[in-house]
């Protein structure tokens, strides 16, 4: 497989040059190579491919085979999200929102947060969710909060089960609180849990951690 798909990249295929760029990056059928996984990405990223932009913009953020640039990341983020990517808005959204390059712009990450979850983008909905529950940018609306963490659980988020569960667990629906945490338990991150399992043990769920989970 993965001579086949180098192969298929040498000879120019875009998406080739996508997936041999994300064997690389992962150590599949090979080890991983970060730096020739970012040549690949950009390749494939010069012929228009949106995701590769986004790949890109991830290399850039993280430091995958360059030194981290936000502001590099957010040049090909915007790439990725103005092409119609449903990641390359949330990562550009995600961007505005923590300030990367500029004063956090609240207002103008909702929007693109806003655009991804019309594509059905599940962790854009367990974001604007936080704004709602929060008040960033928008008034207070604990039910609009509610809603949209219910989309962003029901589309696998470990984030939004987490946040779903915190409501159910105000309605006094603890069997279906415990039902979204165990999931989200099971796919969220070490340190996301290690949060959550925190939030649980405080009586009442005092001090919890923050709703939408922009750096978590």
């Amino acid at each position: 497989m993965f001579a086949t798909v180098t192969g298929l990249a040498r000879s120019g295929d875009p998406a080739a040059q996508l997936a041999l760029g994300q064997m690389l990056l992962n150590g599949i059928g090979t080890a991983p190579a970060p730096a020739a996984a970012l040549q690949w990405f950009l390749a494939s990223a010069a012929r228009g491919v949106p995701m590769a932009c986004n790949m890109v913009g991830r290399c850039c953020e993280l430091g995958w085979g360059v030194p981290p640039s936000p502001a590099d990341a957010m040049q090909w983020y915007e790439r990725a999200a103005r092409a119609g990517l449903d990641w390359g808005m949330y990562n550009y959204a995600t961007g505005l929102a923590l300030g990367w390059t500029a004063p956090p712009d609240l207002a103008r990450a909702l929007e693109w947060f806003r655009r991804a979850a019309s594509l059905g983008h599940c962790k854009s909905f367990n974001i604007i969710g936080g704004f709602y529950e929060d008040g960033w940018a928008v008034p207070r609306d604990p039910r609009r909060a509610r809603a949209c963490y219910a989309r962003a659980a029901r589309g696998g988020d470990f984030r939004g089960c987490f946040n779903l569960g915190r409501f159910l667990l105000r309605e006094g629906r603890q069997e279906d609180a415990m039902r979204y945490f165990a999931i989200a338990r099971a796919t969220g991150t070490p340190n996301f849990v290690a949060n959550m399992d925190a939030f649980l043990a405080c009586p009442g769920g005092q001090g919890a951690p923050a709703g939408a989970g922009l750096t978590a």
